[in-house]
């Protein structure tokens, strides 16, 4: 009898021609995959290093106007208050840490010559400008001081006093040094400085959006033959089983407990479940910030900004469980009424409105300013020193005077305070003592702040 040949016709495929063209077909597939994973990595390191660049670079421009706003309120603060320590820390910032020059250096790393790089360094150009200001400002008020020249820091051994300046006296050269870091011109070169900043960050922004565009249609482009050659390998049930449990179902189960907890979603697995993911976030995120700023409006004043009288209401109660000492001010804008009918209300609002900036701006982060009335205002402060009363006097007596200066074509209005001091917390006792001295300051001619004592109760 003839042995029958071997006919794949008649016979079929055998398992062994099976096992070699799928293992052919495996190993070329796997090729393509390790080809696809690599150009991946390479474009993903080319998106974050563009995405390290624009952090770092937006980062830096926002660091270089903290220290140009820093340096600003320092030396302002230095005139107001007379205290050499805030000119020390001027000095700090000015000569050692060096955070607008580092900030320059660092955009320059990355925007070396271009749009970024020019606009960063006029406004450092800008700064330095300011700078020479702010540094006779200082100069000028060591002089009227009668600090000795061998005291004066090393910043200010080169400058010389203007000759028109010699024959000033000591509260002319105090004043002139403190006009010339509120005057228009140094208001107008603060707004250049932010100008040419805020061009450096639209520069960056767009720069980086153009490369992320190219970059992720590039990265599409790789994804999307990776996403091929995997397809192929979904002959295999078992490795379909497993890539479905890696870029679907995996994420998918842990996505679903982030919106049951209420939490944001982790952007895992495949491009679709990332888009999901993002997306949901970006909603989140929104309505957080919705929230906010519902909240915000709700505890504000929405003329003045200040804390309103509910919100100053659950301060109040927050205190009078403290044990901590606490200063309670009522202060009344004098002869409002007369503002507003000689004037209208529109310029009787930007008078609250200026009343509130001052107020904001003399007291501390750790004060809780208010608005609790139509021209009155509350202020509670904690964390003071042994001497409340000098410190509080001087501020009124300080916010007087600015609301004497009519340069921002407001009508010269004054304040009426009443402090009440109490050492254990605060207590509604403090409303009604604070409300006697505020009765004796007007009975007394307005303009000034007395403190509540048993002889007043």
């Amino acid at each position: 009898m003839n042995k029958k040949l071997y006919n794949p016709g008649r016979d079929g495929i055998k398992i062994k021609t099976i096992n070699i063209s799928m293992l052919v077909m495996i190993f070329i597939i796997c090729a393509c995959v390790f080809v696809a994973a690599f150009r991946l990595k390479s474009k993903v390191g080319d998106i974050v290093k563009g995405m390290e660049g624009y952090a770092l670079s937006t980062k830096a421009v926002n660091d270089f106007r903290d220290a140009s706003d820093f340096l600003t309120t320092q030396v302002r603060l230095f005139l107001i208050k007379l205290d050499d320590s805030y000119a020390q820390k001027y000095f700090q910032e000015y000569s050692i840490s060096k955070n607008r020059e580092n900030a320059v250096n660092l955009v320059e790393q990355w925007h070396n010559s271009d749009e970024a790089d020019l606009n960063m360094k006029m406004a450092f150009e800008e700064s330095q400008s300011l700078a020479q200001i702010e540094l006779y400002s200082i100069f000028l008020a060591y002089n009227a001081l009668g600090y000795p020249e061998e005291a004066y820091p090393m910043e200010l051994k080169n400058i010389k006093i203007l000759p028109g300046d010699l024959l000033l006296s000591e509260e002319e050269k105090l004043e002139k040094a403190e006009d010339l870091l509120f005057n228009l011109n140094y208001q107008d070169s603060k707004s250049r400085i932010n100008g040419y900043t805020t061009t450096v960050l639209e520069y960056v922004l767009n720069d980086h959006l153009a490369n992320q565009g190219r970059d992720t249609f590039i990265f599409n482009r790789h994804f999307l033959v990776q996403i091929i050659t995997i397809l192929a390998m979904f002959f295999s049930g078992f490795a379909l089983f497993i890539a479905t449990n890696i870029l679907i179902l995996g994420p998918l189960e842990y996505d679903i407990k982030s919106i049951r907890n209420e939490k944001k979603m982790h952007v895992v697995g495949s491009y679709e479940m990332r888009l999901i993911a993002k997306s949901y976030n970006a909603l989140r995120e929104k309505d957080e910030i919705k929230a906010s700023v519902l909240k915000h409006k709700a505890e504000h004043d929405p003329l003045t900004g200040l804390i309103n009288r509910e919100a100053f209401n659950q301060i109040k109660e927050v205190l009078s469980d403290t044990a901590e000492p606490v200063a309670y001010l009522i202060i009344d804008l004098d002869f409002f009424k007369s503002v507003n009918d000689k004037y209208g209300h529109p310029v009787g609002d930007l008078v609250l409105k200026k009343i509130a900036d001052i107020l904001s701006e003399q007291f501390r982060n750790t004060d809780y300013v208010a608005r609790i009335g139509g021209d009155e205002f509350a202020v509670i402060m904690t964390k003071f020193g042994d001497t409340p009363e000098i410190v509080i006097q001087r501020k009124i007596e300080t916010i007087n005077r600015m609301l004497q200066n009519t340069e921002d074509g407001l009508p010269k209005v004054s304040l009426s305070v009443g402090v009440a001091i109490s050492t254990m917390g605060y207590n509604i006792k403090l409303e009604e003592q604070a409300d006697k001295a505020l009765y004796h300051v007007k009975q007394g001619g307005r303009c000034n702040c007395s403190f509540f004592t048993l002889e007043r109760a």
